[in-house]
């Protein structure tokens, strides 16, 4: 057993931010390997950069003990830290915000987080070392490990849905209602009418084509 200085060693690395394992030869203790989370590369400015694009809130839900959660957080700069947590857990802490009235992003890479990848409006899995069943529940999956792709697919999403919003009232709805009342006041033939019809499809292709062209934060 450990002495009791060694014991109060080991609660003070652990309540640092490191897990103890302690090993032992033959039933006798002959010591302890703690071991440490690391920040991924980037992850601070990750963050910093979706808050910059409009997310507002960030959550940490994790396995690890409060003090391990507690330690990593303190550098990323997080709202909310959940720690302790089983799989289940994190699908219940999930469905609360979603009560709340968030659109929840849940990102992670490995078999515990795979049911709450499935029970956010997105899942994204990081491919670079996540699991099978992570990339599996997951709707986006990144080829990589670093984070800030996560912020580009972001950017890329936006601009997309901003382009299709573009076609639909533009090139669909005005074109398309303009069309329809001259045709019906008489104003335009079967001919013209077709040529009309033609237009949308036309300001659509033009439209999206640009987005080859646009320069997205990150990309």
């Amino acid at each position: 057993m450990l002495r009791e200085g060694g014991v109060a060693l080991t609660e003070a690395i652990e309540d640092a931010g490191r897990t103890p394992v302690h090993v032992a030869v033959d039933g006798k203790l002959v010591g302890v390997i703690f071991i440490a989370d690391t920040l991924r590369p980037g992850a601070r400015e990750a963050l910093a950069a979706l808050r910059e694009s409009g997310v507002k809130r960030i959550v940490m839900l994790t396995g690890d003990n409060a003090a391990t959660a507690n330690a990593i957080a303190a550098d990323l700069g997080v709202d909310e830290i959940k720690a302790d947590l089983m799989p289940e857990d994190k699908v219940s802490a999930i469905t609360e915000l979603q009560r709340q009235g968030y659109r929840v992003a849940m990102i992670g890479d490995g078999v515990n987080d795979a049911p709450a990848l499935a029970r956010a409006e997105v899942g994204i899995a990081m491919g670079g070392g996540g699991t099978q069943a992570a990339l599996e529940a997951a709707d986006i999956a990144l080829m990589t490990d670093d984070l800030g792709k996560i912020v580009v697919a972001r950017n890329i999403a936006r601009r997309a849905y901003r382009t299709i919003q573009e076609n639909l009232w533009v090139g669909v709805g005005v074109v398309h209602v303009l069309g329809i009342t001259a045709a019906l006041m008489g104003w335009i033939g079967p001919i013209q009418a077709a040529f009309i019809h033609l237009g949308p499809d036309v300001l659509v292709f033009v439209n999206s084509v640009k987005m080859l062209r646009v320069k997205i934060a990150g990309a």
